[in-house]
């Protein structure tokens, strides 16, 4: 079965940092037969994986033990019908003041879980990124 998962996360990687993400993700992720899209502010991350169950499994294990991210927050784990990044092992397309305010408005929530339209809106905004950047 495969799954597609959302995560956000507060990042302390410098510009080479998430340029050095991007590039071993790329090769990671086309071992692990996982495609994506990152999108990154000065302070968090926004992350899509797409893919077998184990390979997102282990990415997000990596992820969580990264000192470059913290507070990593798994917003959605859904089964997956069609990839919406089949195409991109990663689609990266730079940093994002706009995606910074929509992750902040998730993960400084009174609530204990996101509203599923800020996490629509969250998947809508990195497909949109993806889709430009590339």
């Amino acid at each position: 079965m495969e799954g597609s998962l959302l995560y956000v996360s507060r990042s302390s990687a410098t510009s080479a940092d998430v340029r050095d993400i991007v590039e071993t993700s790329r090769s990671r992720n086309a071992r692990l037969q996982v495609t994506g899209a990152l999108v990154a502010s000065r302070s968090r991350f926004a992350q899509i994986l797409e893919g077998p169950r184990s390979g997102v499994d282990a990415l997000m294990d990596s992820i969580r033990r990264d000192a470059r991210h913290t507070g990593v927050e798994v917003l959605s784990y859904d089964d997956l019908e069609r990839r919406r990044f089949a195409d991109w092992t990663l689609a990266y397309s730079g940093a994002s003041v706009y995606v910074d305010g929509l992750i902040r408005a998730l993960t400084e929530r009174a609530r204990a879980q996101p509203h599923p339209a800020d996490v629509r809106r969250l998947i809508r905004g990195i497909e949109e990124f993806a889709r430009a950047g590339l």
